[in-house]
């Protein structure tokens, strides 16, 4: 198996047990990503209550707001200064570098998405649930998973 990606994800619930079969159930039923395997990490994984959840979520969130302007920057490269320009756009590498960026805007996962937070279905934490949190921080969990996919050759010997 080749790990395809990472995501830190914000979830409420009774226990970290209980968060991580929120989170297999969400990927077993979202169409938007496909993953053959994802475990879940304890060890990189922290309750509400812990000390630096609110500094993880903000460095998960950097890291979704340093993909956009990634995303942007390749479009900028391309000529892409305004929206009317998009009109303009081929299909290929650039079409789908705005697809990428969409989701991120629209709060879609992807592969790419780092933190995501499935209690908005938003890559960012709200005021409303940061004061949600800060009430009753025993009930949330940023739970790490690294997700995979089987290689090609893996994937055959699967189908046998």
């Amino acid at each position: 198996m080749e790990r395809l990606s990472q995501h830190k994800v914000l979830l409420a619930g009774e226990s970290f047990e209980h968060c991580c079969d929120q989170l297999h159930r969400f990927f077993d039923l979202t169409s938007l990503v496909i993953y053959d395997c994802i475990e879940t990490r304890k060890e990189h994984s922290f309750s509400g209550l812990d000390g630096t959840f609110f500094t993880r979520i903000a460095a998960a969130e950097k890291r979704n707001r340093k993909m956009i302007a990634d995303l942007l920057a390749e479009l900028e490269k391309a000529g892409i200064e305004k929206t009317g320009d998009l009109r303009h756009i081929p299909q290929g590498y650039l079409s789908k570098t705005l697809h990428i960026l969409s989701h991120f805007l629209d709060g879609f996962i992807g592969i790419d998405s780092y933190f995501y937070n499935i209690l908005d279905d938003s890559h960012w934490l709200p005021p409303q649930t940061l004061r949600a949190i800060q009430e009753n921080p025993a009930h949330y969990w940023l739970i790490h998973i690294d997700c995979y996919s089987a290689t090609p050759e893996e994937a055959g010997l699967l189908h046998f």
